[in-house]
């Protein structure tokens, strides 16, 4: 048997250090910078592969992913660290310093947006319900990336430059053997701002969910496995083998990857579901881009687009078909909760302490331990109620139960069993050890004085206590039986005070 909390009560520790770190300004700097590292390397490296032989051949831009993670993860305060990235960015691979200082802006505040607004909407970092999947993609799909091609496009347009090193193929036209021309003719800035919007949005959809999940503590996740993790790396490894060297049509890989992507969600929660969707990625993007299987029959830019919508469009449904079973899970085991736990105080209420009493009165018969049950009541609890009013008497109980989890052995079970009344089973306790807990407990319970009423008048508390040990062929009722007529005899003692059944 052990404590029970309501799964409510169970916060996670990556909160508190989180703010901790909020509420640091050097720690906050230390993350901007860090983020900062991360966006030129990533940047860089995105860059050294987009473009070969005129011909892009990655369509997801990662760095704006680890931006939006940052900015949810430590605050909106360690935006600046995209600018100062995309700052360098832009002096080692692009247009030019202002350019990419412009850029940097608009990224650095599309990023802090998408902070404030991640909160204000209360989308779950944990992505536990299809509402925080659907939020999460209107906002990258539909207002931050729609922001930030419009301001990157723009800031080209009107600089009149791009970077050959990694300008898309759509772009191609800007750029003619390093001369620079200014962006005028709309018909060619309408492709660069529908792959800027594409790229910069996958990489939010495949990287934040991923550092989201694997930076919280706590977030939902499986049993681990290495069968599990060992089936789901060949998996993806023979997907993108097959992809590249299989003439496979789209409604195939489908097929293929969403039941894949179904089983590593059931199996390894989110961040399974989350890393899933980062390792298939660049598998299917590199069959699209080398197109000797995949697509074949298209050109590349088809391909890409192809593989764009693909990776889009995985990524959401297994993140919405993990929600949908998590919002299940949490529901199922808040029902778990309700029927198991005491809806005032963070206990056990009496039928889950009947039966996991049961329990272990059956594992009793098989081992031959003794099992003690301690039972207490509140004196004068009706008095407390008339002279200080029931909020104050709930607040009462609840103190009472919170010391009870703090005086708790590994393997015992407290529970509200009545109005004012609490049980404790206590396994592999004998008689005397019993005892001594439960005049410990009493005496714990009298001096703790939590509670005070409207007047600020600390209530004195005390209980009256009574201690049995299960017999062989014991029944529950006996046992409960014989643990209230010590109970009763504590009261007829003059209460406060431990009386024990031989």
């Amino acid at each position: 048997m052990t404590r029970l909390l309501p799964t409510d009560t169970r916060t996670d520790m990556w909160t508190n250090s989180i703010e901790r770190i909020r509420s640091n300004p050097r720690h906050t700097a230390l993350a901007a910078l860090v983020l900062a590292f991360a966006y030129v390397v990533l940047g860089r490296l995105t860059f050294s592969v987009s473009v070969e032989n005129s011909n892009v051949t990655s369509v997801v831009f990662a760095p704006e992913g680890i931006a939006l993670a940052f900015c949810i993860l430590f605050g909106p305060r360690v935006a600046w660290g995209v600018l100062v990235g995309q700052t360098i960015l832009s002096i080692w691979s692009g247009p030019s310093v202002l350019g990419g200082a412009a850029i940097g802006l608009v990224n650095s505040l599309e990023c802090a947006l998408g902070a404030i607004l991640f909160a204000r909407w209360r989308i779950s970092p944990q992505f536990a319900r299809p509402r925080d999947v659907l939020l999460f993609v209107a906002l990258v799909f539909l207002i931050l990336q729609p922001i930030s091609a419009t301001g990157g496009v723009s800031v080209l347009w009107a600089i009149g430059t791009t970077p050959a090193d990694w300008i898309p193929d759509a772009w191609q036209s800007f750029w003619i053997q390093g001369i620079q021309r200014p962006l005028a003719d709309p018909s060619e800035i309408a492709p660069a701002w529908i792959h800027w919007w594409i790229g910069n949005s996958v990489g939010q959809m495949l990287i934040a969910p991923l550092l989201l999940a694997w930076a919280i503590r706590g977030v939902s996740r499986r049993p681990k496995s290495s069968y599990d993790l060992l089936v789901s790396a060949l998996a993806i490894g023979l997907l993108g083998l097959a992809a590249t060297k299989l003439t496979i049509y789209p409604l195939l890989v489908l097929g293929v990857t969403y039941p894949l992507l179904v089983w590593i969600g059931l199996r390894r929660g989110l961040r399974g579901v989350t890393t899933a969707n980062v390792l298939i990625a660049p598998a299917i993007t590199w069959a699209g881009a080398v197109g000797t299987g995949f697509l074949s029959h298209l050109d590349v830019s088809d391909r890409l687009a192809y593989v764009s919508f693909f990776i889009a469009t995985a990524s959401i449904f297994s993140l919405m078909l993990f929600a949908m079973f998590e919002e299940r899970r949490v529901l199922v085991e808040r029902l778990d909760d309700l029927a198991r736990l005491d809806s005032l105080v963070p206990l056990a209420n009496r039928r889950h302490f009947v039966e996991s009493l049961q329990h272990e009165l059956r594992r009793r018969t098989e081992r031959d331990g003794p099992v003690a049950v301690v039972v207490f009541d509140v004196d004068h609890f009706k008095r407390i109620n008339d002279e200080h009013g029931h909020a104050a008497g709930d607040s009462v109980l609840i103190a009472i139960a919170l010391t009870c989890q703090t005086r708790l052995k590994a393997g015992g079970l407290a529970a509200r069993i009545g109005g004012e009344e609490f049980a404790l089973a206590l396994p592999d306790t004998e008689l005397s050890d019993a005892h001594r807990f439960a005049d410990q407990l009493r005496d714990a319970i009298a001096h703790q004085h939590l509670t005070q009423d409207a007047s600020d008048t600390l209530i004195p508390v005390t209980v009256s206590v009574g201690v049995t040990v299960a017999r062989t062929a014991d029944s529950i009722d006996a046992i409960l039986t014989r643990a209230d007529e010590a109970l009763y005899g504590a009261k007829r003692g003059g209460r406060n005070t431990v009386v024990v059944s031989e």
